[in-house]
């Protein structure tokens, strides 16, 4: 009997369902190492941009921070303050403040009380003063007239002007591009080729800031840095968003030779015996869902365990003041 050679004319259904079974765990295996690599790069550019950020934002404190008390020729100079109350004493150009002691300088729009601004509960802010390094040499001086090349200056600009041995702080009258007069008469007519300078006059404290799309979900707290441009103008501008926290210790010099620091907040501090100050910045990311649950960091000293799925970090630096008293 001759027996018929068979051929197989398609799958069992068992065959299909293995290839069925492997096709799915390959597909799910590659997947999950999509999905892996997606999280570990979301996580990785996050991160970068909390170093970006707190560089910029450190950077720029530093800067500022690092020119208080600059008075053109003679930092070692006590100015007097004839702005009529616009600005504070200048002391050595630096000023701590809690959030409850905060100056007009940050909340002159808002009213006597800083949540009207908007400005975090149990932060800190800081104002620094200094007279710009572009001085403008001036000639034939009275006690109340400045005479020199002033076109970039306008009324209401807080100057300073200063001979090496005394200075005064006013706000500018301009009566024409060689000529600013004052409203208060300063301490002496100044001699020819004393030095007028603009002053920088910044606050930096943390607020929130309101992107205007009725989600306070998008509500980040920012950065902010609010600049006296005249005596009837505060330019506040937002530098860095998801900023939580900033802490700021004030470096005593305890025996006045540089040989003791003592680090303290604003409310203890000797604000003249101050040599160097201390930030304490925390950043999160703006993206959620980063971490696997809330993560637990410290900061300032303190342990604290996030509301949210964020990724928090803290920085720190310390900055010498150049143009101590």
């Amino acid at each position: 009997m001759i027996s018929l050679k068979r051929t197989q004319k398609g799958l069992s259904l068992i065959e299909l369902m293995i290839a069925t079974g492997l096709s799915l765990i390959l597909t799910l295996g590659v997947i999950q190492i999509f999905s892996s690599s997606k999280q570990t790069s979301r996580v990785q550019d996050s991160l970068a941009r909390l170093q970006e950020n707190a560089r910029f934002a450190l950077d720029l404190l530093a800067h500022d921070i690092r020119m208080a008390g600059q008075l053109s020729c003679d930092s070692s100079i006590k100015p007097t303050d004839n702005s009529g109350g616009l600005l504070r004493p200048f002391g050595n150009g630096i000023f701590g403040y809690e959030y409850a002691d905060l100056p007009a300088v940050l909340i002159n729009d808002h009213g006597s009380n800083p949540s009207n601004a908007n400005i975090i509960e149990g932060t800190d802010a800081i104002v620094v003063m200094s007279a710009s390094t572009n001085t403008i040499p001036t000639e034939k001086n009275t006690i109340n007239v400045i005479v020199g090349e002033f076109s970039d200056i306008e009324t209401g600009d807080p100057l300073l002007i200063s001979d090496c041995e005394t200075a005064d702080i006013f706000i500018a009258n301009k009566i024409n591009n060689s000529s600013i007069g004052t409203t208060v008469n300063l301490n002496k007519s100044y001699r020819d080729d004393s030095q007028l300078a603009p002053l920088n006059y910044s606050a930096y404290y943390i607020r929130t800031f309101d992107n205007n799309n009725n989600d306070a979900s998008d509500d980040y707290q920012n950065l902010y840095r609010a600049i006296v441009t005249s005596s009837t103008h505060i330019n506040k501008e937002p530098l860095l968003e998801g900023v939580e926290d900033m802490q700021i210790l004030y470096g005593e010099d305890i025996n006045g030779d540089g040989s003791a620091i003592r680090y303290v907040d604003a409310s203890t501090a000797n604000m003249n015996k101050v040599t160097s100050v201390r930030i304490h910045l925390l950043l999160h990311t703006l993206e959620d869902g980063l971490a696997s649950e809330p993560q637990d960091y410290w900061f300032n000293g303190t342990e604290h365990t996030a509301t949210d799925k964020r990724l928090y970090r803290s920085f720190t630096t310390t900055i010498q003041l150049r143009n101590k008293i």
